[in-house]
């Protein structure tokens, strides 16, 4: 695929809210995003950005896709679990996850957690996220 690439600013601000069906909140969790960078909504590609979050105890239970990720904390703290083994975050902190590994994030606290994800995918649509075992 070849994208005739420019830069691209976006203010979330301007973006929508997303989160799962609500029959799927229960096995993939209560996150809420906005994706800001994707083929198809902008003329990039190589990446795909957004902004995160959760609720005081909210989590995006654990998955795995095939692109590699980060999460850069913007707000709040909480813990990270990559392939087993958790991790104490809060704003500021930036995590690595390999592509396939098994990951997921819980805000702890009152106030929630904000985060911002960067995938290595063209678009959004590119990653299939796998949530095991089925609920």
């Amino acid at each position: 695929m070849t994208i005739d690439q420019a830069s691209v600013i976006v203010d979330a601000a301007s973006a929508s809210w997303e989160s799962w069906p609500p029959d799927q909140l229960a096995r993939r969790g209560d996150v809420q995003w906005k994706t800001l960078i994707s083929a198809g909504l902008t003329p990039s590609g190589a990446l795909t950005a957004g902004v995160a979050r959760l609720t005081a105890g909210g989590c995006l239970r654990a998955h795995h896709h095939e692109q590699a990720e980060i999460y850069v904390i913007l707000k709040g703290s909480g813990t990270v679990t990559i392939d087993g083994t958790a991790t104490d975050v809060a704003a500021g902190t930036t995590v690595f996850i390999p592509g396939s590994a098994i990951h997921s994030i819980e805000a702890a606290g009152g106030g929630g957690l904000r985060f911002a994800y960067v995938l290595a995918a063209d678009a959004f649509e590119d990653v299939t996220y796998v949530f095991d075992p089925p609920a």
